[in-house]
């Protein structure tokens, strides 16, 4: 009875899951190849997720296509759509391609699907009465004029829509293809692509969601992912401290604690912003098991310049392009002076907050009219931890990152003894900052103020204090905000933009520090008050 109870058990389970049913039932995704994905079970999640619009920024080589691929096959078998499923690409000779290579190879090495299917061309694929339309995203011009259409994407009623490589396509064709889903009850809609500008298609559309990452926890307690942490997650195993693991070779993902390895197939999603509507995941080469770490790596430690970023979209799954400018690691050392953090301070100070995975907190004042001595920083995690730091440190006035208030920063700000405002960056406006008292928030140039906090440090306008493991860590992240020349895909103009090229939280908490700082007036260091008391400020760093 229990067998009989298991076997109904798994056959449900195979109605709503695409991957345990292409295993149960053998599938063969080409001659000889069996569908197996015991290694890759960040995959689960993604082929079936909850929320309605899902972006995915990913690596080569991560098998997302092909999930994709089992899904519809999947959603045609079982009916569970009412409507057809359009899958897109960039062009249609990429479709006619994709088919060809890997889908038709599922139904000529399946004989029990190909039975069900009564259309298989290059452009339709008709499986037990639900179709699966293949398009390109050409667009073409209407009459003469400016106006974008697309027959391809005009006739077909659909209830998904599939976005293969939406970095590549026409922005005005991706639009048009939402309108298949205005009869549907479903509307889901799968947009994936390897990044290419910062900011633009898939690496917006994450920045966007619920921006969920494959995290993997440590025996140690630490949480690891292999992407956000990237390089310090994979380690030689010749140099670094962790032990020799379950695969070949020198290089081995680790934790960015304790340095001892750790396995990626014992990982879960986990969103920075689980309460926003949309979803977004972050699947890099490095999760792959069959990923070549060792010849990454050695690559990884050799290029510079274009090839650098290149290796960035396609292994790690990061935007990039080359950059023009940017502060260096030593730029940011040589404002280093010889006083240690500080945990308490009497006279008056300032604060920058950014909110991102963790809450970066940068702490100082002005020393005079545009030269600023830093008490401390710290990588906190929640906002009691910064309400007791401030206390400590005598802040009166504080800049925050508004972000998505997930940290609940919009009652913090009400709460606060101190002056705050909630900063909102904008790409168009010029000139001064400006500040609302009133609702408390001010807006900014993002590009400006960015090309301040470089000045600053070039200019050795900030103190920074003497070295220690949470300014090492400043340091790092102060090299990853850089400058380069961005050519609209859409438009064609190029405009110099700050990009981010890993995590870069404390150079924007610096940002908003000398937001901050601008609110006080100047004391010079030689008047400043000494402290009464001293606190170790390094056990907020997490």
């Amino acid at each position: 009875m229990t067998e009989e109870l298991d076997l109904t058990l798994s056959k449900q389970l195979a109605q709503v899951d695409p991957l345990l049913w292409a295993y149960q039932k053998g599938l063969m995704l080409t001659d000889g190849v069996p569908f197996d994905i015991k290694d890759s079970p960040y995959l689960f999640d993604l082929v079936r997720p909850k929320k309605r619009v899902n972006s995915i920024k990913k690596g080569t080589q991560v098998r997302l296509t092909t999930t994709r691929f089992l899904d519809a096959i999947h959603s045609c078998y079982y009916r569970r759509y009412s409507k057809n499923i359009m899958y897109m690409m960039p062009t249609f000779k990429q479709v006619e391609m994709l088919t060809k290579m890997s889908f038709n190879p599922i139904f000529a090495f399946n004989p029990w699907l190909d039975k069900l299917t009564s259309v298989n061309s290059s452009q339709v694929k008709t499986i037990n009465g639900r179709s699966i339309y293949f398009v390109g995203a050409q667009s073409e011009a209407v009459g003469g004029s400016q106006t974008k259409d697309s027959a391809n994407l005009r006739s077909v009623p659909c209830d998904c829509v599939i976005r293969d490589e939406i970095d590549l396509m026409d922005s005005a064709m991706v639009d048009l293809s939402e309108q298949r889903l205005n009869d549907s009850k479903f509307r889901h809609i799968f947009n994936f692509s390897s990044p290419t500008y910062p900011g633009y298609g898939i690496d917006q559309l994450y920045e966007d969601g619920d921006q969920s990452t494959w995290r993997i926890k440590c025996d140690c307690g630490t949480w690891t992912c292999l992407e956000t942490d990237f390089p310090h997650s994979v380690e030689d195993l010749k140099r670094g401290k962790c032990s020799v693991g379950f695969i070949d070779g020198h290089w081995v993902r680790t934790c960015v604690s304790c340095g001892k390895q750790i396995d990626q197939r014992k990982g879960e999603w986990v969103a920075n912003y689980p309460s926003r509507e949309d979803g977004s995941n972050w699947v890099s080469n490095l999760l792959s098991v069959n990923s070549a770490l060792d010849d990454h790596m050695t690559r990884f430690q050799k290029v510079t310049g274009g090839a650098l970023c290149e290796f960035m979209r396609s292994i790690v799954g990061v935007a990039s392009i080359e950059a023009e400018d940017g502060l260096t690691e030593q730029e940011v050392l040589a404002c280093c002076g010889n006083d240690s953090l500080r945990g308490y301070w009497d006279g008056e100070t300032c604060m920058g907050v950014d909110d991102n995975k963790g809450l970066r907190v940068v702490i100082g004042r002005r020393i005079d009219k545009d030269v600023y001595e830093i008490y401390t920083v710290a990588n906190l995690e929640n906002l009691n931890q910064v309400h007791d730091l401030a206390e400590k440190m005598n802040v009166k006035y504080s800049v925050i990152d508004s972000g998505p208030f997930d940290h609940g920063i919009r009652e913090f700000q009400k709460k606060e003894p101190y002056k705050t405002w909630l900063c909102y960056y904008s790409e168009q406006m010029q000139g001064e900052p400006k500040w609302d008292n009133e609702v408390g928030s001010v807006k900014v140039n993002r590009n400006e103020w960015c090309d301040k906090v470089h000045s600053v440090i070039v200019d050795k306008k900030v103190i920074l204090p003497r070295r220690s493991p949470i300014i090492n860590e400043f340091v790092s992240e102060m090299t990853h905000t850089v400058k380069a020349l961005l050519k609209n895909p859409d438009t064609g103009i190029s405009k110099p933009r700050w990009i981010k090229r890993g995590r870069d939280d404390f150079f924007h908490a610096s940002l908003y520090f000398l937001l901050a700082a601008t609110r006080m007036s100047p004391v010079p260091r030689s008047g400043r008050v000494a402290p009464k008391q001293k606190f170790a400020v390094n056990k907020y760093h997490l």
